[in-house]
C-alpha cells in the first residue's frame, strides 16, 4: 500500500511576526475554541500554528502515526481492527477511532483485550488502533510546549514533533524502549494546565498572555 504524503511547510522563523498566529489554546479538536481561533486566523490571512487541517490530523491516531513515520520519527508496530481478531497480542495500547471517545488503554492480558476492545469499539461499531508494546519498555507522556519539554530525555524528540505537527501545546504518548522512543499518539494540553516551568518556555518565546 502506498504511504500517504505529508507536505508540511517549515515553521516560521519568527513566531512573533504579525503574519503568524501561535494558537496557545492547547485543545485544537474539531469545533473547540482552539479550532475556531485557528480558523479565524486563516480567514484573516495569517498563518496559524496549527492550521485546522494540521490539528485534525494530529488527533486521528492512524494519520498521526503515518505522518510521524513519514518524517522519520520511529513508531510502534500497529494495525486497525474492530474486534479481538487483532494480530497484535498484549501488552499493547489501543486507541478508539470514533467521535465519542479519545482516551486509549494499555492492555496487558488476553482477558483485558476482550473487554478493552469491546469498550473502545463500542461493541464492534467502530474501529480501534492497536499498537504493540515491546518487552522491557514503558509508556510515558511528553508534554510538548513550543517544541520543548521539561523532561531532558525527550529534548530531541520534542523539537522534531514541533517541526512535524506544528502543535504549540500537546500531550504526546511515547513508548520508551531500551534503544528508542516510539511515537504513539497526541492529545490536547490546555494552556491553563501548564506548570510554571512550561509557562517559562512560552515567556521565553515572547508569547505569554498575562
Amino acid at each position: 500500500m502506498r504511504q500517504p504524503r505529508f507536505d508540511a511547510a517549515a515553521l516560521p522563523s519568527d513566531l512573533r511576526s504579525d503574519s503568524v498566529f501561535v494558537n496557545l489554546e492547547g485543545d485544537y479538536s474539531y469545533l473547540s475554541d482552539g479550532y475556531y481561533r485557528s480558523m479565524e486566523a486563516e480567514h484573516e490571512g495569517k498563518r496559524p500554528l496549527p492550521t485546522c487541517e494540521e490539528a485534525l490530523d494530529a488527533y486521528v491516531v492512524p494519520l498521526a502515526l503515518a505522518k510521524a513515520a513519514a518524517a522519520g520519527i520511529p513508531t510502534p508496530e500497529w494495525e486497525i481492527a474492530n474486534d479481538t481478531t487483532t494480530t497484535i497480542r498484549p501488552p499493547l495500547i489501543a486507541y478508539p477511532i470514533n467521535p465519542f471517545q479519545d482516551e486509549g488503554q494499555v492492555i496487558t492480558s488476553a482477558a483485558g483485550l476482550t473487554e478493552g476492545i469491546r469498550s473502545l469499539t463500542m461493541t464492534g461499531k467502530y474501529a480501534v488502533v492497536c499498537q504493540r508494546v515491546p518487552p522491557d519498555s514503558r509508556v510515558d507522556t511528553l508534554r510538548l510546549v513550543l517544541g520543548r519539554c521539561t523532561k531532558p530525555e525527550f529534548k530531541v524528540l520534542a523539537e522534531k514533533l514541533w517541526q512535524v505537527f506544528h502543535l504549540p501545546l500537546a500531550r504526546v504518548k511515547v513508548i520508551v524502549t531500551e534503544s528508542q522512543y516510539l511515537f504513539s499518539a497526541i492529545a490536547p494540553l490546555g494552556e491553563d494546565e501548564l506548570t510554571l516551568g512550561e509557562q517559562a518556555f512560552v515567556k521565553e518565546a515572547g508569547l505569554w498572555r498575562a
